[in-house]
């Protein structure tokens, strides 16, 4: 291995590590209370080396949805289990919610606001993977043809963001994975062909 390659590796872990202890501590100390050099410490980095990856702890809640889409590639994709349509859907919502258990209720509540340009975002990932299964469930004739793709993926992520941020809301009251299996079950329900 050639030593840029070392480098960048070395690069990669320690970005690693300041995100992970950016998470835990969000969840320990919230998001307002936090310091930069609380994140260093918990990393075992740098005040440096956290400037050299990330420039703001805003910063940190932008990661957190490109590791989404990461996930979503690296770990949802190969691990979608059902054969329906709609199944599908909703196998592809539990692991969002999962996703954003793991992610934490002060973490989500940092990131759902109005000014918070991801969710609007089109093309990320997590988006062309479920226009996907919504596609072969059209094809397969189990999903209606009467909407786009990317209309029924849109009023799913609606709902799905509108059950994370009740759950913030109501400070983490209740199971976010399970209540989202049922609230997007109830939802897919209406994509479907009778």
């Amino acid at each position: 291995m050639n030593p840029l390659t070392n480098r960048k590796l070395q690069a990669q872990n320690t970005k690693n590590k300041i995100y992970k202890a950016s998470i835990e501590l969000f969840e320990k100390k919230g998001y307002e209370n936090l310091k930069i050099k609380d994140i260093c410490k918990e990393a075992g980095v740098s005040i440096g080396s956290f400037y050299n990856h990330f420039d703001s702890k805003h910063a940190i809640l932008i990661e957190v949805h490109k590791k989404a889409d990461e996930y979503f590639k690296t770990e949802v994709k190969d691990n979608i289990i059902s054969t329906n349509g709609i199944d599908k859907i909703i196998e592809f919502f539990d692991y969002y919610s999962i996703y954003n258990d793991f992610v934490g209720l002060d973490t989500l509540k940092q990131l759902y606001h109005s000014g918070n340009y991801f969710f609007s975002q089109n093309g990320r990932y997590l988006q062309v993977l479920l226009q996907k299964i919504i596609l072969e469930g059209q094809d397969k004739k189990e999903i209606i043809s009467t909407m786009t793709t990317e209309e029924i993926c849109n009023h799913l992520f609606i709902s799905a963001r509108g059950v994370c941020y009740d759950w913030c809301i109501n400070d983490g009251s209740y199971d976010l994975v399970d209540f989202m299996h049922k609230h997007i079950s109830l939802i897919a329900e209406s994509f479907k062909i009778n």
